[in-house]
């Protein structure tokens, strides 16, 4: 047994190959006793005789008119937070002072609070008008509108607003 005791690395090699060959020849024959399974024929099962078709005769609906949805009674305007009622306020003295910046943040705070209150968000978009931001103006007359229903006056002012953008902008 010389191999396992010299100090030659090519016999130490030639075990680990010899090893590694017995290895992978046993790994192979394993394999190739193995026989993949077959699946065993089912029995059939004799189709059901034909029946007869059966026709169903359509079912005959009544005739509904559709009666017209009532108009939605208008909203009445929600009643006004004091805080809201302040900050109006104060942005109304303030662009009356011109200082529309300070206005539209009272307005902005307010519509925090209170943001179904279609005033506030009319009075912001009056406000953004002077500052010409036209397209905010406009966008902010539209929210106005969308929340103003049943008050024809606050409708009419927003309309003017959106008009006036229009032609601004041009």
């Amino acid at each position: 047994m010389r191999w396992l005791n010299s100090d030659n690395g090519r016999d130490c090699l030639s075990i680990k190959t010899f090893v590694m060959m017995g290895g992978l020849l046993l790994f192979l024959t394993g394999c190739a006793g193995i026989q993949p399974s077959r699946p065993e024929p089912k029995a059939q099962v004799p189709a059901p005789p034909p029946q007869e078709a059966v026709i169903a005769k359509p079912a005959t609906r009544p005739e509904v008119t559709p009666e017209p949805l009532p108009e939605p009674p208008p909203r009445p305007a929600a009643p006004a937070n004091d805080t809201v009622l302040a900050l109006l306020a104060d942005a109304r003295e303030l662009a009356g002072s011109g200082n529309l910046a300070a206005a539209a943040a009272h307005l902005e705070r307010a519509i925090r609070i209170d943001p179904r209150n279609a005033q506030l968000w009319n009075q912001l978009a009056h406000i953004r008008l002077q500052q010409g931001r036209f397209a905010q103006a406009a966008s902010l007359a539209a929210k106005s509108s969308s929340l103003a229903a049943g008050n024809p006056e606050l409708l009419k002012d927003n309309r003017a607003i959106i008009a006036q953008t229009q032609t601004l902008r041009r």
